[in-house]
């Protein structure tokens, strides 16, 4: 190209005009990546979840399984052995603990549902009848159509049921190869127990860097990551177990029926930042409202225990156990869970909260510490 054609400004249009359009085709080349590597991770969730559950469990044993390797002495195969012996007997403990009380509230729960849902018809009934007082007409007007629209869409939601046959046992086969799955996480969680040198040294080989200071560094700033996400793992663990066990207490001092179910259920939930008293308040305050024929005394209650129970996970347990692994604000983490729910689907729930904080931290490391600082 004869430059003398273009003027110097031109030259400078030209240039960055070549330089968005680079960019450009970067981040597009890198948006198809991360949805292309989504569809993927969500027609493979149920593969991968039972991976992602084995390597969490192994993020959490790790710190004994290394002591007893590095400070005892112990063979790794050993070591492993004991820890997961230990583990399970632990485990096995608590469940034989723990199981009957479960069992016999599921039972109370099963044989008191039918009245559950009789007070709750009752209670729909009584609000359709004030409603038909407030305007009769209008009312049966409104059920009347709907009873037709019901009536008439029957023949159609049987023909799509027919139709959707061949996804039902489609999805029913999934399912079988999700439990499988399941079924084999301790081989999982012995082999990241036994091998963390193998998997934690083989990536390396795989960095597509051939200059040696990036590659080192790129290296360093995967092991930080690592070691946050272990923290953050290990203290999210531990911070669910005692919000599950805050609130099925809670529950159970101010006399809501299955508290120990609705315990575990918020302790499961709690695996997700700022989800698990929230998904404990609706199921504790529904029974409790049906406990009670529609006294709203004991749901309210219910919710202050779920209140109570969120502020003490939010200003002494995950601060003091998890600390400030992430860094990230609430509403960055309600954004990142619902981004990455959408992207990955119940894996991307789970992993939602390191996922962004590895982004973070790279965005930090690479993008911001670079951009001119603000006049």
């Amino acid at each position: 190209m004869n430059h003398e054609m273009f003027t110097a400004w031109q030259r400078r249009v030209i240039a960055n005009a070549v330089v968005a359009l680079a960019i450009a085709f970067l981040v597009t080349l890198t948006g198809a990546a991360v949805l292309a590597a989504a569809a993927l991770f969500a027609r493979l969730q149920w593969v991968l979840l039972p991976v992602a559950i084995g390597m969490l469990i192994a993020y959490l044993l790790m710190p004994a399984v290394d002591w007893l390797h590095t400070k005892r002495k112990w063979p790794r195969a050993a070591a492993v052995l004991t820890v997961f012996g230990l583990g399970t007997v632990a485990i096995a403990t608590v469940a034989t603990l723990a199981l009957p009380a479960i069992v016999q509230e599921l039972t109370d729960f099963a044989s008191k549902l039918p009245a559950l849902l009789q007070r709750a018809t009752a209670s729909a009934s009584a609000l359709a009848d004030g409603a038909r007082a407030q305007g009769p007409g209008a009312w049966k007007g409104f059920l009347d159509q709907l009873a037709t629209s019901v009536t008439s869409s029957l023949p159609d939601l049987a023909r799509h049921l027919t139709t959707m046959l061949p996804s039902i046992l489609s999805n029913a086969i999934s399912l079988l190869s999700a439990v499988v799955g399941f079924l084999i996480i301790p081989v999982y969680v012995y082999h990241f127990l036994k091998d963390p040198d193998y998997f934690a040294s083989n990536w390396k080989m795989y960095v597509p860097v051939t200059n040696t200071a990036v590659r080192t560094d790129i290296i360093h700033l995967v092991g930080e990551i690592n070691e946050s996400l272990q923290a953050f793992f290990r203290g999210q663990c531990i911070v669910a177990a005692c919000v599950g066990a805050l609130a099925a207490l809670g529950f159970y001092i101010i006399g809501v029926d299955f508290a120990l179910l609705i315990g575990i259920w918020v302790g499961l939930f709690d695996l997700v930042p700022l989800f698990g008293v929230i998904a404990g308040a609706f199921p504790a305050a529904l029974i409790a409202y049906g406990q009670h024929n529609g006294s709203w005394q004991l749901s309210l209650e219910a919710i202050g225990v779920c209140a109570v129970v969120h502020m003490l996970e939010n200003w002494i347990l995950a601060p003091r156990i998890v600390g400030t692994k992430t860094g990230l604000h609430p509403v960055s983490v309600v954004l990142s869970i619902l981004i990455w729910g959408h992207l990955l689907g119940f894996i991307g729930v789970l992993l939602a909260v390191p996922l962004t904080s590895t982004l973070t931290v790279l965005f930090r490391h690479y993008l911001w510490r670079h951009l001119p600082a603000k006049p």
